[in-house]
């Protein structure tokens, strides 16, 4: 990673020197509107370097598939502009001012949007993600009751809330905390009847896991 910095380090400098070089090389005469050019083409290739050392950190790597494409648009479209309209020379500051921040502005208002939309999945890719934790250890813990227990009958009883759970939906819009605590507490009972077999409990609770699992999947 650090070799990486290092390379985008040279290529960000090499570009900017390569590019002015030419710049200031090319022309003798720098007008108002050409230096505007000049900073905005500048623009464009840090904004690209940028968000490319940006993109290999781990913080950004869900982003950087769908940021990429509206950073790389931009800065082409940016540098070519800007490189025609310093090669002919344009001199009217106000069409030069008008399309440069035009163009600055569509910019930032995709990236504000994009950033938000991957921000709002990205939370519900950590919400579907602790939601299937829940279940799961729900379900093992029914595992390790449902192995404890040499009766048939009530192994198919029990069975029935084992099945409720291990199939509750991981994808929920709203929150389930109290209803998977309710969950919880329903399995421990279950559990802890389970060596005294008594059934009346047993059944109260095989049936509030019924119902509680699918008021869950409604959510």
């Amino acid at each position: 990673m650090k070799n990486n910095k290092l390379l985008y380090g040279l290529i960000f400098i090499v570009s900017l020197l390569v590019t002015n070089t030419i710049i200031f090389v090319t022309n003798t005469e720098f007008t108002v509107a050409k230096w505007i050019n000049i900073a905005f083409l500048n623009l464009a290739i840090i904004i690209l370097l940028i968000f490319s050392i940006m993109s290999n950190k781990k913080e950004y790597t869900f982003m950087s598939y769908f940021r990429l494409p509206i950073v790389a648009t931009y800065s082409t479209i940016t540098f070519i502009l800007s490189a025609l309209l310093i090669m002919f020379n344009m001199s009217n500051v106000t069409f030069t001012i008008v399309v440069q921040v035009l163009l600055l502005g569509l910019f930032v208002i995709a990236i504000s949007l994009n950033t938000m939309s991957n921000n709002s999945a990205r939370d519900d890719m950590q919400k579907d993600k602790t939601n299937y934790s829940k279940i799961t250890d729900m379900s093992k813990k029914m595992e390790i009751i449902l192995a404890s227990i040499k009766d048939r009958d009530l192994y198919r009883k029990i069975e029935k809330a084992y099945d409720d759970i291990k199939n509750a939906n991981v994808t929920t819009k709203s929150d389930t905390n109290q209803i998977d605590s309710e969950l919880w507490q329903a399995i421990d009972l279950i559990q802890n009847n389970v060596q005294n077999s008594d059934t009346s409990v047993i059944d109260q609770q095989v049936s509030k896991i019924h119902d509680l699992t699918v008021q869950r999947n409604k959510m």
